[in-house]
C-alpha cells in the first residue's frame, strides 16, 4: 500500500510549493487566522493586485482548500474565499476579504425579500445552515435570484453534527444592504459547490492516508493488516473513488469563469462528497474499534464528510440540478 497523495503532474512548481507551504502550515501548532490571512495570505490569493491580492486563480484557492479540508480545518477560509469568488472581480469589498480584516459567507436559499425604502434596500427573511455565519461580518444574502451585502443581521449559530466548524441561522429583519451581484445567486451557489468539493478531497485523502497508516503497523496473526488481500482490495476502491473525485473537483475549479463551471461544479460536489462519504465511512470499518473513539480523528472526518454531504444541496438535489442544465 503507496502514500495517498494527490496527483501533481497537473500542477506548475510554484502550485506544488503553494500546496507544500500550506500543509506545513496547518501541520503546525499555534496556527491562528490573523497568521492564516497575514502570514500565508490565503485569503489573498483569488483576488486581484488591485485590490491587494496575489492575482491567482480558484485553482490556488482549491490547493489551499483541499489541504485546510485535510486538516480539518475550523477556520472561515472556505466560506470567505467562496465571498472572494462570488462577487465581482471588480468589487470594492475585496479588500477587506483579502486582508482577512472581514469575514464572508454566503447565505442562500433562504426565503428574503429585499425591499426599497427612502434610505435604500432593505432585507427581510431568514436563512438556515449559513456556513461559518457566525463568524462572518460580511454577509452576501440571496434575495430572488440577486446577491446583497449586509453586515446587520442577527445571527444564530445552530449545533452541527460538524463540530469542527460552524453554522448559522440568520435572520433579517429591515438589514441595510446594497446590491453586489444581480442574478449573481447561482454563480454564488456554483462556488460553494466547487470549495466543497475541494474541502472534500482533502477530508477523504487524510480519512484515508491515515486508515493506509494503521494497516501497516497494526497486526494480526503475526502479520500487518496490510498483508490481507480483502483489506487491500478494499483500500484499493477507495483509492480510485477517491481519484475520481480529485479530478472532477480540480477540472471544476480549472474551468472557473467559463460557461462550463455551472455544469461542473455540482458534479465535483456531487462525487466529491459521496466520495468523502464513503472513504469516511469505510475507513471507521477498516480502522476497527479504534475508529469510534473520541481519541481518533476518524470520527471527525465522517462528520465533517457527512456536512459537506447535505450542505447546499444533497445528491438527489444535485442530479435533478445537473439534470435540468445538462439539456439547457
Amino acid at each position: 500500500m503507496s502514500t495517498v497523495e494527490p496527483f501533481a503532474g497537473e500542477f506548475t512548481p510554484e502550485q506544488m510549493a503553494l500546496r507544500e507551504s500550506v500543509r506545513g502550515f496547518l501541520a503546525s501548532p499555534g496556527y491562528s487566522w490573523a497568521r492564516l490571512t497575514g502570514e500565508l495570505g490565503l485569503t489573498a490569493l483569488a483576488v486581484g493586485e488591485e485590490h491587494g491580492g496575489f492575482g491567482a486563480t480558484a485553482v490556488e484557492a482549491g490547493i489551499a482548500l483541499e489541504e485546510a479540508g485535510a486538516a480539518l480545518l475550523t477556520a472561515p477560509l472556505l466560506s470567505t474565499t467562496a465571498a472572494i469568488l462570488a462577487l465581482d472581480p471588480a468589487s470594492d469589498l475585496l479588500k477587506g476579504l483579502a486582508e482577512g480584516t472581514s469575514i464572508g459567507a454566503l447565505a442562500l436559499g433562504g426565503n428574503v425579500e429585499a425591499r426599497p425604502t427612502a434610505q435604500g434596500t432593505v432585507l427581510d427573511g431568514r436563512v438556515h445552515h449559513v456556513l461559518d455565519g457566525d463568524a462572518a461580518d460580511l454577509l452576501l444574502v440571496e434575495s430572488d435570484g440577486d446577491l446583497y451585502a449586509t453586515d446587520a443581521a442577527v445571527v444564530q449559530p445552530v449545533p452541527t453534527v460538524d463540530t469542527t466548524r460552524s453554522q448559522a441561522t440568520v435572520i433579517l429583519t429591515a438589514a441595510p444592504a446594497r446590491l453586489v451581484a444581480p442574478a449573481g445567486a447561482a454563480h454564488g451557489l456554483a462556488v460553494m459547490h466547487a470549495l466543497l468539493a475541494a474541502d472534500s478531497v482533502g477530508v477523504a485523502r487524510a480519512a484515508l492516508q491515515s486508515t493506509i497508516d494503521h494497516l501497516r503497523t497494526r497486526r494480526q496473526f503475526g502479520v500487518p493488516l496490510a498483508s490481507f488481500q480483502a483489506l487491500r482490495h478494499r483500500v484499493a476502491d477507495l483509492y480510485v473513488l477517491l481519484e475520481q473525485a480529485t479530478s472532477t473537483a480540480r477540472y471544476a475549479l480549472r474551468v472557473f469563469g467559463t460557461p462550463e463551471f455551472a455544469l461542473a461544479a455540482p458534479l465535483a460536489k456531487l462525487a466529491a462528497t459521496e466520495a468523502a462519504w464513503t472513504v469516511t465511512r469505510e475507513s471507521i470499518q477498516l480502522l476497527g474499534g479504534i475508529g469510534f473513539t473520541w481519541e481518533h480523528s476518524a470520527h471527525r472526518y465522517l462528520k465533517r464528510a457527512t456536512a459537506n454531504h447535505l450542505l447546499f444541496d444533497d445528491p438527489p438535489a444535485l442530479r435533478r440540478l445537473l439534470l435540468a442544465r445538462a439539456f439547457t
